[in-house]
């Protein structure tokens, strides 16, 4: 699975995060498992 420039991976175990700046093939692991995109947070709205 590649990784995709500007998201945030994260490990379920230390909850590291790691923020992608150069795209490429490959999966990001951290102590030996595959790190998790983090979801977008949701904005404020401007009411």
């Amino acid at each position: 699975m590649p990784n995709n420039l500007g998201k945030r991976y994260t490990c379920a175990e230390c909850e590291a995060t790691v923020l992608v700046t150069k795209a490429g093939d490959g999966a990001l692991e951290c102590h030996g498992k595959a790190m998790e995109i983090l979801q977008a947070k949701p904005l404020p709205s401007s009411d």
